[in-house]
């Protein structure tokens, strides 16, 4: 037959730091009413993900967060 090689997913490494600024200013932000800028609306940076997602509460990855 042959071996048996281990698979190991590549970039599965959770979430980022600036992802993870990103969410805490959102919220913060939220909590403010402030509006979100043009760079914050369509950036396709962790960051800006990260923004999106505490501003608009789809936290997919609070666990993930609590942990770092």
């Amino acid at each position: 037959m042959g071996t048996v090689a281990e698979l190991k997913i590549v970039g599965n490494d959770g979430p980022t730091p600036a992802y993870c600024d990103g969410v805490a200013d959102g919220q913060s932000a939220r909590a403010e009413g402030s509006s979100l800028s043009l760079y914050l609306q369509v950036g396709i940076d962790d960051y800006a993900k990260g923004f999106r997602a505490g501003f608009f509460g789809q936290m997919g990855l609070a666990t993930s967060l609590q942990t770092r």
